[in-house]
């Protein structure tokens, strides 16, 4: 779990503001990123579904 939410960190590091602000492109990024990680971790293909929330 610690990998994966490392994973986000990164990706949310990475990314412009303009990115940010569109919950579109980081959710697919988001998704992307970590569908990679758990792929190379577990050899399986998840189904990966983020959930934004603005607080």
């Amino acid at each position: 779990m610690e990998g994966a939410r490392a994973v986000v960190t990164q990706t949310l590091d990475s990314s412009s503001a303009e990115e940010k602000a569109d919950y579109g492109v980081i959710k697919e990024k988001i998704r992307i990123d970590l569908k990679r990680y758990i792929q190379k971790n577990t050899s399986r293909r998840p189904l990966i579904m983020p959930v934004i929330l603005e607080i």
